[in-house]
């Protein structure tokens, strides 16, 4: 069982979202937990400019849930 808060199936409709390439302009799909995307058109990597870690940033268990490194970025995106 996944954690609800980091389980899709509980995320309301803004959680995926498109956002234009700053490269190339095409649209890219961003889910609210991706960091980083690459457009599928150019091949150019860029931050999510909507990042929501969600219950990552403040949850004890968020390591266990999403991992150590996912969690780092988490409570580093916090502050």
């Amino acid at each position: 069982m996944k954690c609800p808060g980091q389980d899709t199936k509980f995320w309301d409709r803004d959680a995926i979202f498109d956002v234009a390439c700053p490269s190339c302009g095409k649209t890219v799909e961003f889910f609210k937990d991706d960091a980083i995307r690459r457009c599928p058109h150019c091949h150019y990597r860029f931050r999510n400019p909507k990042l929501d870690l969600g219950c990552a940033e403040w949850c004890p268990y968020a390591e266990q849930c999403i991992g150590p490194v996912a969690a780092g970025a988490a409570k580093k995106h916090e502050s």
